[in-house]
Protein backbone atom coordinates (compact mmCIF):
# COMPACT_ATOMS: atom_id res chain seq x y z
CA UNK A 1 0.00 0.00 0.00
CA UNK A 2 2.50 2.72 0.59
CA UNK A 3 4.53 1.42 -2.35
CA UNK A 4 1.69 2.61 -4.19
CA UNK A 5 0.75 5.91 -2.23
CA UNK A 6 4.45 6.84 -3.36
CA UNK A 7 4.54 6.19 -6.80
CA UNK A 8 1.00 8.17 -7.08
CA UNK A 9 3.08 10.82 -5.03
CA UNK A 10 5.87 10.68 -7.58
CA UNK A 11 3.55 11.06 -10.53
CA UNK A 12 2.14 14.09 -9.19
CA UNK A 13 5.45 16.17 -7.92
CA UNK A 14 6.10 14.98 -11.45
CA UNK A 15 3.58 16.57 -13.35
CA UNK A 16 3.71 19.84 -11.39
CA UNK A 17 7.21 20.07 -11.95
CA UNK A 18 6.38 19.41 -15.79
CA UNK A 19 3.62 22.12 -15.84
CA UNK A 20 5.85 24.32 -14.02
CA UNK A 21 8.91 24.32 -15.80
CA UNK A 22 7.04 24.86 -18.97
CA UNK A 23 5.20 28.02 -17.55
CA UNK A 24 8.37 29.18 -16.36
CA UNK A 25 10.14 28.76 -19.98
CA UNK A 26 7.10 29.98 -21.54
CA UNK A 27 5.52 32.99 -19.74
CA UNK A 28 7.03 36.72 -19.78
CA UNK A 29 8.36 38.15 -17.09
CA UNK A 30 8.93 34.82 -15.59
CA UNK A 31 12.19 33.43 -17.58
CA UNK A 32 14.08 36.04 -15.85
CA UNK A 33 13.59 33.55 -12.67
CA UNK A 34 15.51 30.79 -14.58
CA UNK A 35 18.62 32.82 -15.33
CA UNK A 36 20.13 31.35 -11.84
CA UNK A 37 19.07 27.40 -13.70
CA UNK A 38 20.68 28.62 -16.94
CA UNK A 39 24.13 28.86 -15.08
CA UNK A 40 23.45 26.07 -13.37
CA UNK A 41 23.26 23.94 -16.32
CA UNK A 42 26.35 25.56 -17.53
CA UNK A 43 28.01 24.48 -14.69
CA UNK A 44 27.18 20.89 -15.22
CA UNK A 45 27.81 20.96 -18.37
CA UNK A 46 31.19 22.08 -18.20
CA UNK A 47 31.81 19.80 -15.21
CA UNK A 48 31.01 17.08 -17.52
CA UNK A 49 33.28 18.14 -19.80
CA UNK A 50 36.19 18.35 -17.00
CA UNK A 51 35.18 15.08 -15.17
CA UNK A 52 35.33 13.38 -18.39
CA UNK A 53 38.83 15.07 -19.13
CA UNK A 54 40.10 13.55 -15.48
CA UNK A 55 39.20 9.67 -16.00
CA UNK A 56 39.90 9.73 -19.30
CA UNK A 57 43.94 10.55 -18.46
CA UNK A 58 43.68 14.28 -19.19
CA UNK A 59 44.61 17.07 -17.35
CA UNK A 60 41.51 20.14 -16.72
CA UNK A 61 43.27 23.54 -17.02
CA UNK A 62 40.41 25.93 -16.27
CA UNK A 63 36.53 26.33 -16.64
CA UNK A 64 34.89 29.71 -17.37
CA UNK A 65 31.41 31.04 -16.70
CA UNK A 66 29.97 33.70 -18.76
CA UNK A 67 26.95 36.15 -17.29
CA UNK A 68 25.56 35.06 -20.86
CA UNK A 69 25.09 31.34 -19.82
CA UNK A 70 27.53 30.24 -21.92
CA UNK A 71 30.43 28.52 -21.05
CA UNK A 72 34.47 27.20 -21.55
CA UNK A 73 36.19 23.93 -20.62
CA UNK A 74 39.86 23.93 -21.68
CA UNK A 75 41.51 20.77 -20.83
CA UNK A 76 44.60 18.47 -21.88
CA UNK A 77 44.87 14.93 -23.16
CA UNK A 78 42.07 12.54 -22.40
CA UNK A 79 39.85 10.95 -24.89
CA UNK A 80 38.44 14.04 -26.89
CA UNK A 81 35.52 11.83 -28.32
CA UNK A 82 34.09 11.27 -24.89
CA UNK A 83 35.28 14.71 -23.66
CA UNK A 84 33.38 16.52 -26.48
CA UNK A 85 30.05 14.06 -26.04
CA UNK A 86 30.03 14.67 -22.09
CA UNK A 87 28.81 18.00 -22.19
CA UNK A 88 25.31 17.50 -23.71
CA UNK A 89 24.94 14.25 -22.23
CA UNK A 90 26.44 14.33 -19.39
CA UNK A 91 24.15 16.98 -18.18
CA UNK A 92 21.00 14.91 -19.54
CA UNK A 93 22.48 12.39 -17.50
CA UNK A 94 22.58 14.05 -14.02
CA UNK A 95 19.31 15.47 -14.63
CA UNK A 96 18.00 12.16 -14.80
CA UNK A 97 19.65 11.10 -12.36
CA UNK A 98 18.57 13.96 -9.91
CA UNK A 99 15.25 12.93 -11.33
CA UNK A 100 15.47 9.67 -10.51
CA UNK A 101 16.56 10.88 -6.56
CA UNK A 102 14.14 12.98 -5.76
CA UNK A 103 11.27 10.31 -7.12
CA UNK A 104 11.59 8.50 -3.62
CA UNK A 105 9.39 10.71 -0.67
CA UNK A 106 11.90 13.01 1.59
CA UNK A 107 14.48 12.77 -0.51
CA UNK A 108 14.18 16.05 -1.79
CA UNK A 109 16.30 18.23 0.59
CA UNK A 110 19.62 15.55 -0.38
CA UNK A 111 18.94 15.89 -3.69
CA UNK A 112 18.97 19.73 -3.71
CA UNK A 113 21.98 19.33 -1.81
CA UNK A 114 24.03 17.09 -3.68
CA UNK A 115 23.32 19.87 -6.56
CA UNK A 116 24.68 22.35 -5.04
CA UNK A 117 27.55 20.20 -3.67
CA UNK A 118 28.03 19.57 -7.61
CA UNK A 119 28.34 22.80 -8.48
CA UNK A 120 30.56 24.34 -5.53
CA UNK A 121 32.67 21.62 -6.70
CA UNK A 122 33.08 22.77 -10.35
CA UNK A 123 33.29 25.82 -9.39
CA UNK A 124 36.25 25.38 -6.39
CA UNK A 125 38.08 23.02 -8.87
CA UNK A 126 38.20 24.34 -11.83
CA UNK A 127 36.26 27.64 -12.51
CA UNK A 128 38.84 30.48 -12.60
CA UNK A 129 37.20 33.84 -14.05
CA UNK A 130 36.31 36.68 -11.33
CA UNK A 131 32.24 36.50 -12.67
CA UNK A 132 32.08 32.47 -12.77
CA UNK A 133 33.69 31.94 -9.34
CA UNK A 134 31.04 34.54 -7.93
CA UNK A 135 28.10 32.78 -9.66
CA UNK A 136 29.05 29.52 -8.60
CA UNK A 137 29.07 30.21 -4.80
CA UNK A 138 25.91 32.03 -5.02
CA UNK A 139 24.36 29.44 -7.46
CA UNK A 140 26.01 26.47 -4.75
CA UNK A 141 24.42 28.98 -1.78
CA UNK A 142 21.17 29.27 -2.84
CA UNK A 143 20.81 25.55 -4.04
CA UNK A 144 21.85 25.02 0.20
CA UNK A 145 19.77 27.22 1.18
CA UNK A 146 16.44 25.62 -0.31
CA UNK A 147 17.86 21.81 1.30
CA UNK A 148 18.47 24.05 4.42
CA UNK A 149 15.09 25.85 4.42
CA UNK A 150 12.68 23.33 2.90
CA UNK A 151 10.88 20.55 4.15
CA UNK A 152 8.88 17.39 3.37
CA UNK A 153 6.61 17.67 0.62
CA UNK A 154 8.18 21.31 -0.51
CA UNK A 155 11.53 20.15 -0.50
CA UNK A 156 10.57 17.21 -2.48
CA UNK A 157 8.59 19.30 -5.55
CA UNK A 158 12.00 21.74 -5.54
CA UNK A 159 13.92 18.96 -6.26
CA UNK A 160 11.35 17.38 -8.86
CA UNK A 161 10.95 21.33 -10.46
CA UNK A 162 14.90 21.34 -10.62
CA UNK A 163 15.39 18.07 -12.15
CA UNK A 164 12.56 18.48 -14.77
CA UNK A 165 14.42 22.44 -15.72
CA UNK A 166 17.60 20.53 -15.77
CA UNK A 167 16.45 17.85 -18.46
CA UNK A 168 14.84 20.57 -20.68
CA UNK A 169 17.74 22.84 -20.63
CA UNK A 170 19.98 20.50 -21.78
CA UNK A 171 17.08 19.03 -24.50
CA UNK A 172 16.91 22.77 -25.47
CA UNK A 173 20.72 23.09 -25.83
CA UNK A 174 20.86 20.44 -28.03
CA UNK A 175 17.92 21.98 -30.08
CA UNK A 176 20.45 24.96 -30.33
CA UNK A 177 23.19 23.26 -31.24
CA UNK A 178 21.41 21.34 -33.88
CA UNK A 179 20.03 24.90 -35.54
CA UNK A 180 23.87 26.41 -34.97
CA UNK A 181 25.15 23.25 -36.70
CA UNK A 182 22.70 23.54 -40.22
CA UNK A 183 22.79 26.95 -40.15
CA UNK A 184 26.07 28.52 -39.30
CA UNK A 185 29.69 27.33 -38.63
CA UNK A 186 30.23 29.00 -35.51
CA UNK A 187 32.34 26.92 -32.82
CA UNK A 188 30.87 24.47 -31.18
CA UNK A 189 31.28 21.51 -29.38
CA UNK A 190 30.17 19.58 -32.36
CA UNK A 191 31.63 21.34 -35.17
CA UNK A 192 35.39 20.32 -32.55
CA UNK A 193 34.03 16.44 -33.18
CA UNK A 194 33.88 16.89 -36.71
CA UNK A 195 37.18 18.20 -37.45
CA UNK A 196 38.94 15.72 -34.83
CA UNK A 197 36.28 12.40 -36.58
CA UNK A 198 35.28 13.26 -39.57
CA UNK A 199 31.17 13.51 -40.11
CA UNK A 200 28.96 16.39 -40.57
CA UNK A 201 28.64 18.79 -36.94
CA UNK A 202 25.26 18.18 -37.42
CA UNK A 203 25.54 14.06 -37.39
CA UNK A 204 27.08 14.73 -34.29
CA UNK A 205 24.29 16.81 -33.14
CA UNK A 206 22.19 14.17 -33.73
CA UNK A 207 23.74 11.06 -31.88
CA UNK A 208 24.01 13.30 -29.06
CA UNK A 209 19.76 14.26 -28.83
CA UNK A 210 19.15 10.70 -29.78
CA UNK A 211 20.99 9.24 -26.54
CA UNK A 212 20.54 11.89 -24.39
CA UNK A 213 16.26 11.99 -25.26
CA UNK A 214 16.90 8.54 -24.22
CA UNK A 215 18.80 8.86 -21.24
CA UNK A 216 15.66 11.60 -20.11
CA UNK A 217 12.79 9.26 -21.25
CA UNK A 218 14.14 6.26 -19.31
CA UNK A 219 14.65 8.41 -16.06
CA UNK A 220 11.30 9.52 -16.65
CA UNK A 221 9.66 6.19 -17.49
CA UNK A 222 11.31 4.71 -14.60
CA UNK A 223 10.06 7.53 -12.26
CA UNK A 224 6.37 7.20 -13.66
CA UNK A 225 6.75 3.37 -13.45
CA UNK A 226 7.35 3.63 -9.06
CA UNK A 227 10.82 3.01 -9.35
CA UNK A 228 10.27 -0.35 -10.15
CA UNK A 229 11.21 -2.48 -13.10
CA UNK A 230 8.66 -5.14 -14.08
CA UNK A 231 9.58 -8.84 -13.78
CA UNK A 232 9.57 -10.98 -16.87
CA UNK A 233 6.75 -13.19 -17.04
CA UNK A 234 6.48 -17.02 -16.65
CA UNK A 235 5.48 -18.81 -19.13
Amino acid sequence: MRRTTEAGAARQRLVIAAVGATVLANLPGLQLLLVPVRLFVTYIHEGCHAAMALVTGGMVEHIGVMSSGDGLTVSRGGMPFLIYMAGYVGTSAFGALCLMGARREGNGKSVLAFMGMAVLAVTALWTRNGFGMLAGVGVAAALGLLAGLLRGRAADLAAALLSVLLCLNALMDLRTLLLLTTVTDAPNDAVFMSQMFGLPPVIWALVWAAVSLAITWAALKWVWSGGSVSAPRRA
